[in-house]
């Protein structure tokens, strides 16, 4: 017969009482295939999900170089802030599920309407062999996914770095800097950057190296970053965030030359930054 367990039992006491970050019963032995119904079931329940590749994309490397610090690219069409305001395609939010994590939900992020994001890249932590999705919503409620698969282990126990060194910037320090895009745009207005933020970002199944006891989970939950009043996009995260959080994107300038950021992470600490883009490196 077989047997279901509750996943808190694997993710220790990590994220417990965040709501978008609890797991549904995960069936022991399932496939891959019958372990993303399950999740896509209970995340999206009643709704059907279809594969377009013209609304959302989704690149992953095949094999982890390093399992906690796995790369991510969310591709996002369907964000130019000239499509009409209900355009059914237009996409307003993409929920990023890492499926064989402890706490399969890593993140969900909200677009600006204004913002034109069309690319969200971050680096997420990888526990095992596993089948990623991204699920694009629409202004119209539909669902859109894109699937890749990622070989990698240990991800989410792999001991942290520096994040909290006396000697290093304090947890929370955020940084902004412009990015050189890769392509170059007809639209000047279209800039690239990133958001850094020095967070040791815990998942709770990290154990102290001299104690030997498992480090309690902290993470940033809470993510948004605007330009003014303008949203460019909110993040909603969890444990598989990996360690210093770091998001670089697109976005359409309103000219401003410098952003408001604002984090919260899962000990209730707020951290925030208004200040100018750093020049692109």
């Amino acid at each position: 017969m077989r047997r279901w367990h509750g996943i808190a039992a694997l993710a220790v006491a990590a994220a417990a009482s965040f709501l978008i970050l609890a797991s549904p019963v995960r069936a022991v032995n399932a496939t891959p295939e019958e372990n993303w119904k399950n999740l896509a079931d209970a995340l999206f329940p009643h709704q059907s999900l279809t594969e377009d590749g013209t609304i959302i994309k989704l690149g992953t490397p095949l094999a982890a170089e390093d399992a906690a610090l796995v790369p991510v690219t969310l591709h996002m069409n369907y964000t130019d802030p000239d499509l009409p305001a209900n355009d059914p395609h237009r996409v307003k939010k993409v929920t990023l599920v890492i499926d064989e994590n402890p706490s399969p939900v890593a993140a969900v992020f909200e677009l600006g309407p204004k913002a034109g994001v069309t690319k969200i890249e971050t680096r997420v932590r990888v526990n095992q062999n596993t089948k990623v999705h991204a699920v694009a919503e629409t202004v119209d409620g539909k669902l859109y996914v894109s699937e890749s698969f990622v070989a990698a282990a240990g991800g989410c126990s792999a001991p942290s770095g520096d994040a909290d060194a006396a000697d290093g910037p304090p947890i929370g320090t955020i940084r902004v800097r412009g990015i050189k895009p890769e392509y170059v745009s007809n639209d000047a207005s279209r800039k690239e950057a990133v958001v850094m933020i020095k967070h040791p970002n815990n998942s709770g199944m990290q154990m102290d190296q001299e104690t030997h006891l498992y480090i309690p989970a902290r993470y940033v939950d809470s993510l948004r970053v605007t330009q003014g009043d303008t949203l460019i996009f909110a993040m909603t995260g969890g444990i598989s965030i990996s360690e210093d959080p770091n998001f670089r994107f697109d976005y359409l300038s309103n000219g401003a030359g410098k952003m408001d950021v604002a984090a919260s992470d899962s000990k209730g600490k707020k951290f925030a930054k208004n200040a100018a883009i750093e020049p692109a490196m």
